[in-house]
Parts: C-alpha cells; structure tokens; sequence
C-alpha cells in the first residue's frame, strides 16, 4: 500500500535507487498477498462449476478495477479539475490505494472462510514443489497458461507503438482501453455458462481458438481508423475474457487432486510456482520484444517509414498468434473433466474408507 503511494505519488526526488527501492518493495509486498490469496481461492469450493463461478466473479472485479482506474481520473477531471493530466491521474490511483485496499482486505479477512479440507502442510517445501513439477496435468495447464500470459504481456508492451503509430491515437487511448476491458467485463459471465454447460477444457479451447483469429485483425487496422482499433480491441476483449477464469478454476481442480494424493494442504507450493512463472514470462516478454522491435529498426523516439511500420504491426500480431496456438495446443492434452474428478475423489474416498477400516481393525 505505502509502495503503490510512493511509485504513484512520489514525495521525493525520483532516482533510478528510488524506482528500484519502492518497486522492490512493492512486488515483494503484492507477491506475499498474492500466492495466499490465491491459494486461498482454490480452496473456497469442492464443486467443479462453482470454482469457475468464484474465479469469474473474482476476475469480473479485476476487470471493474481496470476500467475504474481509467476511468476515474477523467471523471474527476471533468468534475473537479484535477486528474485530467497523466501525473494527475497518478496522484489520484496511488492515493486510492492507501484508502481501497484497507477496507477489502479487512473485508475479505473478516467476512470469507478459510477451510482447512486437507489439513496443514508437513512436508519441507522443497519435496512439494518436486511433486508439483511430477504433476503432468498441472504441467500442461502451467504450460499453456505461460503461453497465453506471454502472447498477452508482449501485446501489452507493444500496444501503446500500436496505438500511437500505426493508428496515431495519442491522445484517446484510456478511452480506447475502457471499451476493451467492458467488453472483457460483458463477456466473462457469457464464458462462464459455456463452461458449466460443455467444460472447462472445451471452453478454453473455443475461447483460445477464437482469440488467435480475432488477433490478425489488427492487420487491417491502419492510420485514422479509431473507431476500427475500438472494434477490434473490444472483441479481443470479448473473446479473451474467459483466460483467467477458466484457467485458475482448472488449477483449483488440479490442486485438490494432488492435495488428496498428498494427504494434505499443498495449494501454497503450486501457487507459488505459478506466480513465479508469471512474473518471469512478464518480464521475459517486455526483455524481448521491444529490443528486438528496435534491432528490426522501429524508432519509438523518431519518424518511421512504411517498412518500420509493417515490422511494428507484424511483431504486434504474429507473436500473439502463435502463443495462442500454442496455448489451446497443450490444453487439448489436458485430461482432467467433471466426470474424471467426480471419479478420482470416489477412487480417494474408497481408499480413505479401506485405511480407516485397517486401522479400526490394528486397534
């Protein structure tokens, strides 16, 4: 909370020690909230359409954050006249978090559950996570997961060179940005039913199917065309929106499996790594793509002709296209349905019930 307000509101001389200091400081923070708080979500239900329910809603707030963090700076402009300049708006996001993340964290303490079905961790660190990477379905999911998170955080690096270049929508890009992540707020319960009707596991596939072909359409979005750029961008957002969701409702599936297989709680080892391979794709994906942008010739400084242009549209789609593919090629590996876990928790119940009955017979 104190980092958010530091990098967001500066109150003193911005250096390189101070950007690193409270950056540090901040993922150090957001990484202890993020794998309990994760973990604890995976173990809110034992219904396999009620996880996807909860990781919707969860991911239908994420995306009321992102609008309103767009949002209320402009709004506040309008009414107050402070907020309508980038700094302004800054201000206004990091002095919210010292106000917001208080009152639903204590909410969130206070009011949701914390179950205990597998009971607590005994065994070291280090043994869980080697069960974790033994755990093949985890792998594919991991796996695509990285895939699809790396295709969207080379977009997200590459889309303001998109939007200012190609396009030369300097100055309408929160607004262009607010009709994308609606879209993906509108869409996600849509994605949600499909999943209770059909599965999970087909629900990716179509969604990530669909998602690599609205993706090239971008190549038809050229100079001036705004309103183009909006269409486009809202149905990525619409055909996207399923990711997130789907995806940490299937690790729920996979977390109780393995915890059952364990005997007890191991949700925080595969949370962990997951958060780990999140932050380095992330990282990944920003190290190359935009050095690689430049190598090819593309000055984000300076005027760029047809052919930087081209190398600029071209490294924005078909990077995300072919992690997309990639994406729904290792789900459709994926083995676990409802009917299989339904199956895999008797297969743990009927070994539950002969241990117990060996041990009332020991005694």
């Amino acid at each position: 909370m104190i980092s958010a307000f530091q990098l967001f509101n500066p109150q003193f001389e911005v250096t390189n020690m101070y950007l690193l200091v409270w950056s540090i400081l901040l993922w150090l923070g957001w990484t202890m909230i993020n794998i309990p708080y994760y973990a604890w979500g995976a173990e809110l239900s034992d219904n396999y359409d009620e996880r996807t329910r909860i990781t919707g809603w969860r991911q239908a707030l994420a995306y009321m954050g992102n609008v309103t963090v767009l949002a209320l700076p402009a709004v506040a402009g309008e009414l107050t006249g402070f907020g309508g300049l980038p700094e302004e708006g800054l201000t206004i996001i990091g002095s919210l978090a010292l106000i917001v993340l208080p009152v639903t964290i204590a909410a969130t303490l206070t009011l949701v559950p914390e179950r205990n079905t597998y009971g607590i961790a005994k065994l070291s660190l280090a043994t869980n996570f080697k069960a974790v990477w033994k755990n093949g379905s985890f792998k594919l999911l991991w796996i695509a997961f990285m895939l699809k998170y790396m295709g969207a955080a080379w977009g997200s690096a590459l889309f303001m060179l998109f939007a200012a270049h190609v396009v030369g929508a300097r100055e309408n890009i929160a607004a262009i940005l607010i009709g994308h992540y609606a879209l993906q707020l509108i869409a996600l319960p849509m994605w949600v039913k499909l999943s209770e009707r059909i599965g999970k596991k087909e629900t990716y596939i179509i969604g990530g199917t669909l998602f690599s072909l609205v993706i090239p359409m971008f190549w038809f979005v050229g100079y001036g065309d705004l309103w183009l750029l909006v269409f486009v961008l809202s149905a990525v957002g619409a055909s996207g929106s399923y990711f997130t969701a789907i995806s940490m409702s299937m690790k729920a599936d996979v977390i109780e499996i393995a915890s059952q297989r364990a005997g007890e709680n191991v949700s925080g080892a595969y949370i962990a790594i997951w958060s780990l391979g999140q932050k380095m794709i992330g990282a990944v994906a920003l190290g190359i793509c935009l050095p690689l942008l430049q190598y090819l010739g593309f000055d984000a400084q300076g005027d760029n002709g047809p052919r930087e242009i081209q190398i600029l549209v071209n490294m924005y789609v078909i990077p995300q296209a072919l992690m997309y593919i990639g994406a729904v090629a290792f789900i459709w590996r994926y083995p676990i349905t409802s009917k299989r876990l339904d199956k895999i928790r008797g297969a743990f119940e009927r070994r539950k019930t002969r241990l117990d009955g060996f041990g009332q017979k020991s005694a």
